[in-house]
Parts: C-alpha cells; structure tokens; sequence
C-alpha cells in the first residue's frame, strides 16, 4: 500500500468526496479513484467502504472515534 493511497482512504474515512480529496491533495479526482481502486485491489475488496473497513482491520488506519 503506497502513502498516496492510504492519505486517499484517511481523508474517504472522514467523509470526503474524490473531488474534496483531490484539492485537498492538489490532485484531480480521477487520480484519487485510481489511488482508491488501487487499495481496493491490494486489500481484495470492492468497494471504498470496504478498503476503509479492511485497512482498519490490518492496523493501516486508526479507526475514528465515535
């Protein structure tokens, strides 16, 4: 898993959008979904819900506070 990819899912667990991500990164949108779908392939998941949940599991991300 790459920092790009896991800074992309830290901010989709916060509830952002591709397109928020994107400027917060100085990106495009589309290289987010890509950095998204990456994630989902390397944790064997389909959805970016799911990639959030798995990296949770696996210790790469924190779970946030409820």
């Amino acid at each position: 898993m790459t920092h790009r990819q896991l800074e992309c899912l830290r901010w989709a667990q916060a509830g952002k959008s591709s397109n928020d991500i994107g400027v917060i990164l100085g990106i495009s949108h589309r290289t987010v979904d890509s950095h998204i779908k990456e994630a989902c392939a390397r944790l064997e998941v389909r959805t970016r819900v799911q990639a959030i949940s798995r990296a949770i599991e696996l210790g790469l991300l924190a779970p946030r506070p409820r």
